[in-house]
């Protein structure tokens, strides 16, 4: 269940961290710093050697270099360990007791609702019975109301009660969380003018991308001091004008880049570079994190996001990384041409998982959260453009997580699911999906798609089992093989990929992925964003019966992973 304080407007969800984990990285750093004392101690001596000659002066000076760069790594970790501790303190007292009230503010919740509802009824059958019935019964009846009225009242201050203890603490999280953002921010040597850091501040604290965008517009003389000290954070902030961190974002990477840098690191930096070199024109590199927990973060834009009366975000599923980015770009590019005013979005915003991961729902938890106040800052940089999430796999049971946790859908206005792993079973989420005003939803399964099938059925506890093409207010359209209003024939996808490749080890047909240009599925997509509906029939001319549509295959399974 998803609800909202009724006085501050706070999700009820559980605030992710572990106070005893985030205490044990206190004292490592602390331990990173005592050992690094140590060492400045034993190279202070060596500034000290007695000698005239050139080696003894060089090594003298060797020397003091060190020791000026020790001092530095010193203070960053001694910086990191208190930062750490002084949240850990808070994030137990304050985030610990708010999760331990979210099962009590849900069963109070119900309470209330219950209550209320018996009120509603108990009132109306006093009020027909004062019509029609005895004096006693009438008594009888307004009695009854009257109980049922005090039971609804008391529920409600129980309700409300609880609603304050959550707020109380949810604001002393909040701001512990943002005093240590700032304070990470300020770093051990922060150059900057008091005015800038005021301003650092109240953006690093704003509770949405709107008030993010509201703050920078109101201090443009202070925007060049602050990119330039910190474009981490102004190149990933939500709400920031998509020019300004696809410029800072764009430095970052050429440096990193022109580093050399090794590993996966440096294939996934390679990766990156190259797709943003590649043009004309060449897309915006509107976020970037190369220190996410697991793999590097990006998203480029292709085409402007000025000017664009409709922008479409694309998220990936299962096993993706910003390896794969050029083969998106070439997807977005095709949705471009689909219409005019085209903008696209390559969201690689999340760690995503592997198949032993899959079956969770923790990556998708993790990747709404970023996911959401992506959707949110587009909103907010750019209201008067409709917004479509076109998801793949995985992706879009992260996608129906985040765009579902709001009643209004973060002003999404059309949802695609292609290959999807599965919606979250989670009721509010779904009531939030299909009553959203204004959001239309869509759907598509590829008969020749197994691992989509075996995703929805092995997810843990069935947590996204939710089979979106029969969903009620789901849209689905073809993606197995067709004609264009034109007679072009489209393409069958021929697994569950995206792109390249079809099921692995398990059967699959000749056929590209769905968003591969020429395709019956990247085809209809365009065609839903620019007009609304799929461009195709569900099974018409030129369909191929794939190999997952015999009906006996799986029939061992606890539930049916074509349709439910």
């Amino acid at each position: 269940m998803t609800l909202t304080s009724p006085n501050r407007g706070y999700p009820l969800e559980r605030l992710e961290g572990n106070a005893g984990s985030m205490s044990w990285w206190s004292s490592a750093f602390g331990r990173v710093a005592g050992s690094l004392g140590e060492l400045r101690t034993a190279t202070q001596a060596a500034t000290e050697l007695p000698g005239v000659g050139a080696a003894i002066i060089a090594a003298r000076a060797d020397a003091q270099e060190v020791v000026g760069a020790i001092a530095g790594e010193i203070a960053e970790a001694e910086l990191l360990a208190g930062v750490m501790q002084r949240y850990a303190d808070a994030f137990a007292t304050s985030a610990e007791q708010a999760n331990s009230l979210i099962d009590d503010v849900e069963s109070a919740h119900a309470v209330w609702q219950s209550a209320a509802g018996q009120a509603e009824q108990a009132g109306l059958a006093a009020l027909w019975t004062s019509r029609s019935g005895e004096a006693d019964e009438v008594r009888q009846a307004n009695d009854d109301a009257r109980d049922a009225v005090a039971a609804r009242d008391a529920a409600q201050r129980d309700l409300a009660e609880l609603w304050a203890q959550y707020e109380a603490l949810y604001t002393s999280w909040d701001e512990a969380y943002d005093a240590a953002l700032a304070e990470l921010a300020a770093g051990a040597g922060s150059t900057l003018t008091s005015e800038s850091r005021s301003l650092l501040d109240q953006l690093l604290a704003a509770d949405s991308p709107a008030e993010v965008l509201a703050l920078w517009l109101a201090h443009p003389e202070l925007h060049s001091e602050i990119e330039a000290a910190h474009p981490d954070i102004i190149g990933n902030l939500d709400g920031i004008p998509y020019d300004v961190r696809a410029r800072v974002n764009a430095e970052r990477l050429a440096q990193l880049y022109e580093a050399d840098l090794p590993g996966e690191l440096g294939d996934q930096i390679d990766a990156l570079w190259n797709t943003l070199a590649h043009g004309p024109p060449p897309p915006q590199l509107i976020s970037f994190d190369p220190d996410g927990s697991d793999q590097v973060t990006a998203a480029f834009a292709y085409g402007d996001l000025g000017t664009a009366t409709d922008i479409n975000v694309l998220v990936p599923g299962m096993n993706s990384n910003v390896a794969g980015m050029g083969e998106w770009g070439e997807t977005a590019r095709a949705l471009n041409s689909a219409g005019p005013g085209l903008a696209t979005v390559v969201w690689f915003g999340y760690d995503s998982p592997s198949e032993i991961e899959e079956p969770s729902m923790d990556r998708a938890h993790d990747g709404a959260a970023a996911l959401r106040s992506f959707l949110l800052g587009i909103d907010a940089v750019h209201p008067a453009a409709e917004t479509a999430v076109i998801a793949h796999s995985y992706g879009s049971t992260t996608a129906a997580l985040a765009i579902g946790s709001q009643p209004d859908a973060l002003g999404v206005d059309q949802f695609i699911a292609v290959g999807s792993a599965g919606f979250p079973s989670d009721p509010q989420v779904l009531s939030n999906l299909q009553n959203a005003e204004g959001l239309q939803m869509y759907a598509t399964l590829s008969e020749n798609d197994a691992w989509a099938r075996i995703g929805r059925d092995t997810s843990w506890g069935g947590a996204h089992g939710t089979v979106p093409e029969t969903l009620p207010g789901v849209t689905e359209f073809g993606s197995d093989g067709g004609y264009a209003a034109d007679g072009q024939h489209l393409t069958p996808t021929g697994g569950h990929s995206a792109h390249g490749g079809g099921n692995g080890p398990l059967p699959s047909a000749d056929g590209d992925g769905y968003l591969v240009e020429g395709s019956e599925s990247l085809y209809n997509i365009g065609q839903i964003v620019v007009t609304g509906e799929p461009g195709t029939e569900m099974d018409g001319a030129g369909s191929e019966r794939g190999f997952w549509d015999l009906p006996d295959w799986l029939r061992w399974l606890p539930v049916d992973p074509y349709r439910t």
